[in-house]
């Protein structure tokens, strides 16, 4: 259960919002409402037009790091102390009921890459692939190991997931088409990124931070047989 003490002005957490219009937009939580960051821009009391109509948030996650830190010193401002009569009136006509609004996916996912970097999880795995042998392949303690996955099967919260189906091959039986019976369930900390290097650069590690937008939480699921 999430309580409203849980979005204050230290954690406003940005999302796509829909309501009874269908009209989808930027908003941030904020204590038990949401506040529509699309009528603050057009109430001119928000300067950032990337907000403005998006659908998704990547125009806003295009502008990098000193964009994502103006706005979030702004939206503070606003919802702590806000200056005067207008940007009251602009903060509380923003602001609608949790339950009067459509939570969607707010970013379109154009990769996505899992890296591997529990000790733990990396040993039982590979017991279950090569139980006769050493679960860690060599390499696994010196290099991060990160693969691709499947970016078009990522969905909101609250989204019915249909069991995967493959081919199972029992023992000596024939092979058989059917759904997996032993699904994978994993809670892993997903960092969002903004525009990436040019093809073939890189970003050093002391600027990680500068390319990473914020956390969410990511349920991973995968089918083991």
């Amino acid at each position: 259960m999430i309580d409203s003490e849980d979005y204050g002005l230290d954690n406003l957490p940005y999302g796509i919002i829909s309501d009874a219009s269908g009209r989808k937009r930027p908003a941030v939580a904020f204590a038990d409402r949401v506040i529509d960051l699309d009528a603050l821009v057009g109430a001119n009391v928000l300067d950032e037009e990337s907000l403005r109509g998006a659908e998704t948030l990547n125009p806003f996650l295009a502008r990098g790091p000193s964009a994502w830190s103006g706005v979030r010193g702004r939206l503070q401002q606003l919802l702590g102390a806000p200056a005067g009569a207008d940007e009251r009136s602009a903060v509380a006509a923003a602001g609608l009921a949790r339950d009067a609004v459509t939570m969607h996916l707010p970013i379109a996912i154009g990769d996505y890459v899992d890296f591997y970097s529990s000790l733990e999880h990396a040993t039982n795995l590979g017991k279950m692939f090569r139980p006769d042998g050493e679960p860690l392949m060599p390499n696994w303690r010196y290099i991060p190991i990160g693969y691709h996955g499947r970016a078009s099967t990522i969905v909101a919260s609250g989204s019915d997931v249909a069991r995967p189906r493959g081919q199972l091959k029992p023992g000596d039986a024939p092979p058989t088409f059917a759904p997996s019976r032993a699904l994978d369930f994993e809670l892993e900390l997903a960092f969002i990124t903004g525009d990436g290097p040019v093809a073939g650069g890189r970003i050093e590690p002391e600027f990680a931070r500068d390319a990473t937008f914020g956390v969410a939480l990511l349920n991973d699921w995968s089918a083991r047989d």
